[in-house]
């Protein structure tokens, strides 16, 4: 009972212990407002997606080079390294990016987020607030129109503006109370001093989750003679070391591969800092010399966003030879523990505002559900999935009799590896829709659940089917074996057909539904012919009654599994037709624009 009210208490406590000084006040309603800032800045980029950003991080990554340069940019610009990081954790586990591109992507938003100190200790020596309160009015205005883009640029003004603000209140904390905030008092010299700022600006960014805000604190106290030159850059490293808690963060909801990227940032800033520490005078020697070379003046607070450059620079020339490599070891080394419990790959709720990203997400996760269905029916008929994959004719298969030395357990396969995906897309799913308006993308994710319904009732069926089934398919009495055993190579036989077209990348999805729809076709004319033939077994006296009466429910359940199957690869089908239209139409419609 009291769990549930502490944060609330410790909310209270700490709005009282704020009240108490003006100093804090001020510093404390400058730290909220420039949070709430980036968030609105963030939310602002986010209406403008669309998929461009997720079509471009996909296209622009593949080598090396161009995914450092890309997570530049791309923090440089949105001033959220915050964001940046999130999506490629996300495309990684989504396997959108491989390990590696992924590595150079993240790397490059440690670089690009020393764009915000260059921009925070610029502003900080103007006087911003007067630009904060137009650019939020301006931004308040925008966020009234109907449309999406309007709204997104009114984000973006508000984000702006409050970000002005709050660095305007936090500065002038710092100045008019500096004798109260006052971090030289604690300055110590030599490594122990490097140690102990580099430990609080770590501690500051984790807490806040935003660099920006700890580098607006920091840069404020130097320019207000709070913080020493030395311990300033040593709390501006620190902030790289706290942030990596938001990957970390991100990572947790993630596959093996988002919790490897997140393991990489760690390792880059971790090594970085340990590098800088080490040699910290010879750091502040070329922060320096460069700050000479450039016209910045002993006391300017730009040398601090130079520093921050720096050891980021650094950084990235020293680690670009070594990202391939990096993925390599990280593959190698950190691995998934093997779990009866399978666990949704694909899917996760840190993508759910990027529908594109979201339905290729949610597609991946319906293929892996798809493929322990694959694995259950197959044992439970008696194959291996090499042997339904292999290309030998499944009747020789048949003769050999191969049948797995103990029986799959359906039921507790179900719970392990069905279930669980299966709540996951329909959690997923529920989600992402909330989250768009668009009647074409929730079609498509609507497509998608009900594509992983067919498959869970397909298991289903397979559990009604099997406790006849491999009984029957051994039985002395010849005709009964062949009749199970036709059953059991039918459905090897669609198995592989689907394989065949998941697998083949050429083919048209009009053509595969087609072949598809001949397949449901076929087993529902085996599905009525069955009556006429049993009955004949029947009057003929070659299998009794109570087998011929399970030899139809086994035609039923076989039918209904064949319908189930081909039912879930259509509807996946479905949404790449759809895709492919609207692609379509937006160039027909484009030649028209140009006509």
């Amino acid at each position: 009972m009291f769990q549930r009210y502490l944060i609330p208490l410790c909310i209270i406590a700490l709005i009282y212990v704020i009240s108490t000084s003006d100093a804090l006040t001020s510093v404390s309603a400058g730290l909220a407002i420039l949070l709430f800032g980036m968030l609105s800045l963030g939310n602002g980029f986010r209406a403008f997606n669309g998929g461009f950003l997720e079509n471009l991080l996909t296209t622009s990554t593949n080598t090396a080079l161009k995914s450092v340069t890309f997570g530049t940019i791309a923090t440089a610009i949105m001033q959220s390294s915050s964001l940046v990081s999130v999506l490629s954790i996300s495309f990684v586990s989504a396997s959108l990016l491989s390990l590696g591109q992924g590595i150079g992507v993240i790397f490059g938003a440690n670089l690009g987020n020393s764009a915000g100190s260059w921009l925070i200790a610029g502003v900080s020596g103007m006087k911003i607030s007067a630009f904060a309160l137009p650019l939020i009015v301006g931004g308040v205005l925008f966020n009234f129109q109907n449309a999406k883009s309007a709204k997104g640029v009114g984000q973006i003004l508000i984000g702006i503006g409050f970000f002005f603000l709050g660095v305007s209140y936090i500065k002038e904390g710092f100045e008019a109370y500096k004798e109260v905030i006052d971090f030289s008092k604690y300055s110590l010299e030599g490594i122990r001093g490097v140690l102990l700022f580099v430990g609080l600006g770590a501690l500051m960014t984790a807490i806040v989750q935003s660099s920006h805000a700890t580098l607006t604190i920091i840069i404020s106290a130097f320019a207000a003679g709070s913080m020493t030159y030395e311990n300033a850059l040593a709390a501006t490293l620190g902030t790289s070391i706290g942030g990596v808690m938001t990957a970390i963060i991100a990572s947790l909801s993630t596959n093996i591969d988002g919790k490897r990227l997140a393991i990489a940032n760690c390792l880059f800033n971790f090594a970085i800092a340990a590098l800088v520490i080490v040699g910290f005078e010879y750091f502040i020697w070329v922060n320096n010399m460069l700050a000479m070379l450039i016209g910045l003046d002993e006391h300017s607070v730009l040398r601090i966003a130079l520093f921050h450059t720096l050891f980021n620079l650094v950084g990235i020339l020293l680690s670009l030879p070594i990202i391939d490599k990096l993925a390599l070891f990280l593959d190698k080394y950190i691995t998934q523990k093997d779990g009866q419990i399978d666990k949704p790959l694909y899917v996760n709720n840190t993508i759910v505002e990027y529908p594109d990203t979201s339905l290729i997400a949610l597609t991946h996760e319906v293929y892996h559900l798809y493929a322990n269905a694959f694995e259950l029916i197959a044992h439970a008929l008696g194959f291996s999935r090499a042997d339904i994959k292999s290309k030998a004719d499944i009747n020789e298969i048949l003769k050999a009799r191969i049948w797995a030395e103990e029986d799959i357990d359906i039921e507790i396969f179900y719970i392990k590896k069905i279930k669980v995906l299966f709540n996951a897309i329909l959690d997923f799913s529920t989600n992402v829709q909330a989250h768009t308006q668009d009647t074409a993308y929730i079609h498509k994710f609507s497509l998608l659940t009900l594509a992983s319904r067919h498959i869970v009732e397909a298991i289903k069926n397979m559990e009604l089917l099997q406790p006849n089934l491999k009984k029957n398919s051994l039985s002395t009495n010849e005709i009964l074996s062949s009749q199970y055993n036709a059953l059991r190579a039918n459905l090897a036989l669609l198995l592989r057909s689907i394989e065949e077209i998941i697998n083949n990348t050429n083919i048209h999805p009009q053509e595969a539904i087609i072949k598809l729809k001949a397949q449901k076709k076929a087993f529902k004319q085996i599905d009525k012919d069955s009556i006429v033939h049993i009955e004949s077994l029947l009057s003929k006296k070659d299998i009794g009654v109570p087998s011929g009466t399970s030899l139809l429910n086994a035609v039923g359940f076989s039918h209904n599994i064949a319908k189930e199957l081909a039912s879930a690869i259509i509807s996946i089908q479905k949404t790449y037709l759809e895709e492919e239209e609207a692609i379509n139409t937006i160039s027909d419609s484009g030649s028209i624009d140009e006509e």
